[in-house]
């Protein structure tokens, strides 16, 4: 059962020893206070210290409670509530949000002011997981790196929210780090639009897309005279872990996977039985696109499955659909292009 305690009730002295020695989770203890945040705020307010890392903060009972229907401890951010009555690019305290695309994954592609902004040491960067180490390194402030596993990515999400709401209260300069683009599959546009319930507008930073960079750091272009004269651009999920629509087979086309090598025999599948792709339709997939472990790895529609398993390919990776793939790519026998491996 959650503790709400009267502020006026209880000193600092009561409220250590409460920590000390009651048997109550941190995150359901609470001292009943007065609203701080903005004049949209509801009913009365609490005293809350985040479990995790230690922050106190004043927040609703709805908050709060939120924290206990998850096994992170994470508040909805649907009862947070806003700073501004409207979006400001800087708060009264000084806080503010950035989205920073961080490309593909080497440092030498970043923009010069994103490595500007990541050499800020009183900055917050809340990074994308799968943002390069050689990246991550350069952050000069403190970082905090989002757990977007498999089969959490929706309370992760939340909890990027929950990380950057306590960051802007703080009065820091929130940095996303996103992998890519921000406006490309990185749900940069969600949380803008969260980041405008807060009462921020957001910056914006471009990150170099690794659905170019990619293909042509492992040496396909997505485009050749004669032999592909579109690109399409696919996410391998969609809302809540759907499969999206498939794009139907054009002899010149040529597809782009972005986080899709978790369900890559599946989708496979799906293009040849559903989208009228033929099983030789060449497939490459470039891993960790431009880091020193990078490897480009090609079959077709029946073989790179199985190839990408024999090699443990994993995320991030780039999926490329099309003739484009052999262009320049030297096959090993087998008929089997292999770089980096």
């Amino acid at each position: 059962m959650a503790a709400y305690l009267h502020r006026s009730a209880l000193h600092l002295g009561a409220f250590l020893g409460l920590l000390l020695f009651s048997q109550l989770p941190l995150s359901s203890i609470g001292f009943l206070a007065p609203s701080a945040l903005s004049s949209s705020t509801r009913g009365q307010r609490f005293l809350y210290l985040d479990p995790f890392n230690g922050m106190l903060g004043e927040y609703s009972r709805e908050t709060i409670e939120s924290s206990k229907t998850n096994q992170w401890g994470i508040p909805s951010s649907k009862t947070l509530e806003p700073f501004s009555d409207t979006p400001k690019e800087a708060l009264e305290n000084g806080g503010r949000v950035t989205l920073v695309g961080s490309g593909p994954g080497d440092p030498d592609l970043l923009t010069m002011k994103a490595v500007k902004l990541l050499q800020d040491p009183n900055a917050l960067v809340i990074v994308d997981r799968l943002v390069s180490q050689e990246i991550v390194d350069l952050i000069q402030g403190e970082v905090k790196v989002a757990r977007k596993l498999p089969g959490c990515a929706e309370l992760a999400q939340e909890e990027i929210y929950w990380w950057t709401h306590q960051g802007l209260a703080a009065g820091k300069h929130v940095i996303r780090l996103k992998i890519g683009d921000p406006f490309v599959f990185g749900r940069g546009g969600e949380e803008v639009i969260q980041f405008r319930k807060f009462g921020v507008e957001s910056k914006v930073i471009p990150g170099v897309s690794a659905a170019f960079s990619a293909p042509l750091l492992g040496n396909i272009p997505v485009t050749h005279r004669g032999v592909a004269n579109q690109v399409v651009m696919c996410t391998g999920y969609g809302r809540e872990g759907s499969s999206p629509d498939l794009i139907q087979y054009h002899e010149e086309q040529t597809i782009v996977f972005l986080m899709a090598v978790g369900r890559l025999r599946e989708l496979c599948d799906r293009l040849v039985t559903l989208a009228g792709y033929p099983k030789d339709t060449p497939v490459g997939i470039i891993e960790k696109a431009g880091c020193p472990t990078q490897r480009t790895i090609v079959g077709n529609m029946q073989t790179i499955a199985d190839i990408a398993e024999q090699n443990d390919v994993q995320a991030p990776s780039t999926i490329v659909v099309g003739k484009v793939v052999n262009v320049l790519l030297e096959k090993e026998d087998g008929g089997v292009a292999l770089q980096g491996v």
